[in-house]
């Protein structure tokens, strides 16, 4: 039975190849078995049919209303209404057999396409030669050489050899060749070569550029990637994802890593990036002392918000900082903490380099305290909001700043903080004013 279905699936590829000097006849319905046994006869290709109702496989040269086959259906022209198959439906492929390569480039050159408007369900793979106007179902594979305006809902794969505008949802993957303008959901893998404008959400996505709302040649509409891995060129949207990289990237990134390069068109402002780590402009590390640790150790990184506006009579970065602490010993039941923080930096901006000399700093931030050697079970917080300001320390060593920095804290859980500046006891946690006093190398 399997070895029959397999034959009756692609036995009109070849019975039924067939010579474009025959002129196409119209018929209200086809019923049939397979090709060759139906009301169309032994030449069903040269039928439009305006429905088609076959038991295993129908072929027809196009149905324009509604298409029922019990495995497979086949239509060499363009097509429209709704086709359904338990395994494939096929819109383009037998059109130009027979026909010598002088006449295929000839059909070519006049724009010969085999398209689909309407929807195509079937178990397996849907399949259209040129263009899809409407939407492909499928628990396997759907596929559209050229564009798809509407739907492609997969359950294995997407594919699309032009440009998308709609939506793609698979669970392995989706991709666009030249374009995407809408959403691409996927469990694995969306992709696009060309610009992406919409939604990709998937564990790893990539586009060939998301264009920016600013710049000298700005677009109406940008992109949102969301995911594990995200991937792009020119980045002038989001992207929110454990690893996000981009070209020259004039958006946002939110995410553990992000890896970018600046923009180049002057007088325009660039998005931040939040991350425990960003890579693409400048690492700083920085040691100080503050009110609860002896020392503390951390690695500043940070991105450019307005490097390239002229006018600008400050340097503004948005920057993150991972911060390690301890007393060494344990001090007031405070042993080491971890934390993070995000925020604003703004250096002042001149052509005299001796004119540098100040920054100032806004940073929240959020962390973990430990009351012993060993980490402890259970998750200490503890919440600030940092205010901060840094001079150059001299011209012969003008990357070293010295800084000091006002904080206002918050421990929902213990009391035992020493300091009672501002202190304000709440319940089970305290709040109260902290300070810090270090360098940092920029």
């Amino acid at each position: 039975m399997i070895r029959l279905s397999i034959i009756l699936l692609f036995s009109w590829q070849i019975m039924f190849a067939q010579n474009k000097t025959v002129a196409y006849k119209k018929s209200t319905i086809q019923l049939g078995l397979f090709p060759g046994i139906s009301t169309n006869g032994i030449d069903p290709g040269e039928y439009e049919n305006l429905f088609s109702f076959n038991l295993f496989t129908g072929y027809g040269y196009s149905t324009r209303y509604f298409e029922f086959n019990g495995l497979s259906g086949f239509n060499t022209a363009s097509a429209s209404g709704i086709h359904i198959s338990g395994i494939a439906n096929f819109i383009g492929g037998n059109e130009m057999v027979g026909l010598t390569e002088k006449e295929k480039r000839r059909q070519r050159r006049k724009g010969y396409e085999t398209n689909l408007t309407g929807f195509q369900i079937s178990g397996f793979l849907n399949y259209t030669g040129t263009n899809t106007e409407g939407a492909q179902l499928t628990g396997g594979v759907n596929n559209t050489q050229k564009y798809l305006i509407g739907a492609q809902i997969g359950g294995l794969f997407n594919y699309v050899g032009s440009f998308t505008m709609g939506t793609q949802i698979s669970i392995l993957g989706n991709y666009s060749k030249k374009s995407m303008s809408g959403v691409q959901i996927a469990v694995l893998l969306n992709t696009t070569h060309g610009s992406a404008t919409g939604i990709q959400l998937g564990a790893y996505n990539h586009a060939g550029v998301i264009n920016s709302t600013k710049g000298p040649n700005p677009s109406t509409n940008t992109a949102m990637q969301i995911g594990v891995i995200n991937t792009t060129g020119d980045m002038g949207g989001w992207q929110v994802g454990v690893i996000n990289i981009g070209d020259r990237v004039v958006g946002t990134q939110i995410g553990l890593i992000n890896i970018f390069k600046s923009g180049k068109s002057v007088d325009y402002k660039d998005g931040p990036a939040f991350g425990l780590f960003n890579f693409g402009y400048y690492i700083n590390p920085r040691i100080y002392i503050s009110n609860l640790f002896l020392t503390n150790y951390g690695i500043y990184t940070g991105k450019p918000l307005n490097s390239r506006v002229r006018s600008a009579s400050r340097s503004v970065y948005s920057y993150n900082e991972t911060v390690y602490s301890t007393n060494y010993t344990q001090v007031d039941e405070l042993n080491w903490g971890i934390s993070y923080r995000f925020g604003i930096i703004s250096f002042y901006k001149s052509l005299d380099v001796t004119n540098q000399r100040n920054y100032i700093s806004v940073s929240g931030e959020l962390g973990h305290y430990n009351k012993r050697k060993k980490l402890d079970t259970q998750l200490n917080m503890r919440y600030a909001l940092n205010f901060e300001m840094g001079f150059k320390l001299a011209r012969k060593v003008s990357s070293i700043y010295p800084f000091v920095s006002v904080s206002y804290n918050y421990m929902p859980n213990d009391t035992f903080v020493t300091s009672e500046f501002l202190a304000i006891t709440t319940g089970n946690g305290k709040l109260w004013a902290g300070y810090a006093i270090g360098l940092m190398i920029h």
